[in-house]
């Protein structure tokens, strides 16, 4: 849970000044559509790693915000490699912020970069109270086509390593100070909120026009 909340710094600490209590509220409302919309961004690449590899293989796929909807009946010693295709979209979407982050030459937003470790932080924290990042068998068939234990925990262990390097990174180029832990549950509570919501929101209307 410290991890989540030192990503959720990461989106105040660059964007959001606060002089003497007063918050600038047009910077306030930039910094979070930032980090929703880099959310939302991180997501769709996830999904679309799982069409890529439907495509490659000739199987007809939809990826959506929140989801990816498999057209054709996927036969089950690949659904294995569309499971990996989504973890390999999330895994190369978070290391490029991590690289254009790092980068001198690119001056990325802080919340860019707290929304790409957002859903890895939430796999982390689903994996730390429920013992699984994932609710549904995506990692365990990912791990199948790596080569690794069905029943391991590889991938969770992997997105736990990815959000705390993310934070050392932060860490080291911001240097930040903790002053506004309040905030900080908010933020948290509305990640949650967030998330909940646009897979909802993206089953209400994407579930009638491709599950029938």
């Amino acid at each position: 849970m410290f991890l989540v909340f030192l990503e959720l710094y990461l989106i105040l600490r660059d964007n959001v000044r606060i002089h003497r209590m007063k918050i600038d509220v047009k910077q306030e409302l930039k910094t979070w559509l930032i980090y929703f919309v880099t959310i939302i961004s991180s997501v769709f690449v996830h999904e679309l790693g799982h069409s890529i590899v439907a495509w490659i293989h000739g199987y007809r796929a939809v990826p959506t915000p929140a989801k990816e909807y498999t057209l054709d009946a996927i036969p089950l010693d690949l659904q294995s490699f569309v499971s990996l295709g989504g973890i390999v979209g999330s895994s190369l979407f978070v290391f490029l912020i991590f690289f254009l982050y790092i980068n001198k030459r690119y001056k990325i937003n802080s919340a860019i970069l707290a929304g790409a470790i957002a859903a890895p932080a939430m796999y982390t924290i689903r994996f730390i109270l429920k013992g699984r990042g994932h609710d549904e068998t995506e990692f365990q068939e990912a791990q199948s086509a790596l080569g690794l234990n069905y029943s391991g925990h590889s991938l969770d262990w992997f997105f736990l390593i990815l959000v705390l390097l993310g934070v050392i990174i932060w860490l080291i180029k911001s240097k930040p100070k903790i002053n506004i832990l309040g905030r900080l549950f908010i933020g948290i509570l509305l990640t949650f909120i967030f998330l909940i919501a646009l897979q909802n929101v993206n089953n209400a209307i994407f579930d009638p026009i491709f599950l029938h």
